[in-house]
């Protein structure tokens, strides 16, 4: 009788502690199938969805099926304080803090400009800080420092398929940033599409940034969504609609379908592929990862310094690009894992 009271006591306790421990990983993340999701991170379903942008910039096109696998992406883009921990645990140099500059726009100049002593410690140079900006995305981060953070942290960069899939979240449609007068998400407040000549470099001396004001696709072909841009004309009137002259706090807006945040504005995000602009015409029709090799990286989204007359690339189909080795105080960049 006493070995069978002690026997249930063990059963009880083995018990207690199998829900204690499965509260523990429902806290830190989810689970999916046999493996656990990380927190912080969103499962991204599988699925078939048109790929690319009809009547926009000739790389968009053409409008073609991909089929993708499910996988896991982060939540949010990867904050300061984030990278900051990476930095710890490794002593990795940034590409900035070894080249001693990182290309950026300082508030009331004209253009981008190489700003000596800028890095992920100091956006806008040396006497600028991240100090309350930790929950920020880390920005002055080259395609190569965000492959190292992602290898470290057991994740990859998505590939420039999935990041499209994903920012989508799940619609047919795509989508561009826009706010209206009274600061709500607006329905009807800038109606220009980006379109941009040549190379989409994201690099300074790209006059690609420039609009060609007279190729813009349809407004009705997106749903607008509230994100951190430039409102206003650039570069003398920042209306400041979103409340952020350069990055805002990673979540600070509305999440698409899928619970991701901040996939258009706030910063430029890197993504694994090489950039070709011809690569639509003969892309894979499943699980596509850019192409063999090139001279720049794709990155996506737009970011803080795109206003309407002025790069204008906050939406989910253009498709910016830039060395790897290059760094701006609005190129920033979320991970990947597969599932």
């Amino acid at each position: 009788m006493k070995m069978q009271k002690r026997m249930l006591f063990i059963l009880t306790s083995i018990a207690a502690l199998a829900v204690v421990v499965s509260a523990t990983a429902m806290l830190a993340g989810k689970s999916h199938g046999a493996r656990r999701v990380p927190a912080g991170m969103a499962i991204i379903p599988g699925g078939v969805f048109n790929m690319g942008m009809a009547g926009s910039n000739a790389d968009e096109a053409p409008v073609h099926a991909v089929k993708l696998a499910p996988f896991l992406l982060d939540r949010y883009e990867v904050t300061n304080r984030q990278f900051a921990a990476f930095i710890e645990a490794t002593d990795y140099v940034t590409q900035a803090e070894r080249d001693g500059y990182a290309w950026g726009y300082l508030k009331g100049t004209g253009d981008f400009q190489a700003v000596a002593g800028a890095s992920w410690r100091h956006p806008e140079g040396p006497a600028s800080s991240i100090d309350d900006r930790m929950d920020h995305p880390v920005v002055c981060v080259s395609w190569e420092d965000a492959a190292a953070y992602a290898k470290w942290a057991g994740k990859r960069l998505p590939t420039e398929a999935e990041w499209e899939y994903a920012a989508r979240g799940g619609s047919t449609q795509h989508f561009k940033a826009a706010f209206n007068e009274t600061n709500t998400p607006a329905v009807n407040a800038h109606h220009e599409h980006a379109t941009m000549k040549a190379a989409h470099d994201l690099s300074p001396s790209a006059k690609s940034h420039r609009l060609d004001s007279e190729q813009h696709a349809s407004a009705a072909n997106y749903h607008l969504v509230e994100a951190n841009f430039w409102q206003g004309t650039w570069p003398t009137d920042n209306q400041l609609l979103d409340g952020f002259y350069y990055t805002a706090p990673v979540g600070r807006f509305t999440p698409n379908d899928f619970g991701v945040y901040d996939v258009l504005g706030n910063v430029w995000e890197w993504t694994a592929d090489w950039y070709a602009a011809d690569y639509y015409q003969h892309s894979p029709a499943k699980n596509p990862t850019g192409a063999a090799s090139g001279e720049n990286r794709v990155a996506r989204g737009g970011s803080w310094f795109c206003s309407p007359n002025y790069c204008g690339a906050y939406n989910t189909s253009f498709r910016g690009a830039s060395p790897p080795n290059h760094t701006f105080n609005n190129v920033g960049f979320r991970c990947a894992a597969d599932l």
